[in-house]
């Protein structure tokens, strides 16, 4: 039996398509989840190991710093 753990659920508005959105992060054994959902355009749900998980943490607060003070 697989062990799923929802840790969360984000909703907010597409800023480019003004489409309702969310995101979810969930953990399955050793492996991460991201969902992406648009409620007009459907879900991806990817699912990928820890290595790629420090990846797109990085990527991420590198996109922060380069936004930090737009918004």
């Amino acid at each position: 039996m697989r062990v799923t753990m929802q840790i969360a659920t984000m909703r907010f508005t597409d800023l480019d398509s003004g489409d309702e959105a969310s995101a979810m992060v969930r953990v399955m054994e050793k492996t991460i989840g991201l969902a992406l959902s648009l409620k007009r355009s459907g879900d991806i749900e990817v699912f990928f190991g820890t290595q790629e998980l420090d990846q797109l943490i990085e990527a991420l607060q590198k996109a922060r710093t380069l936004t930090r003070g737009t918004d």
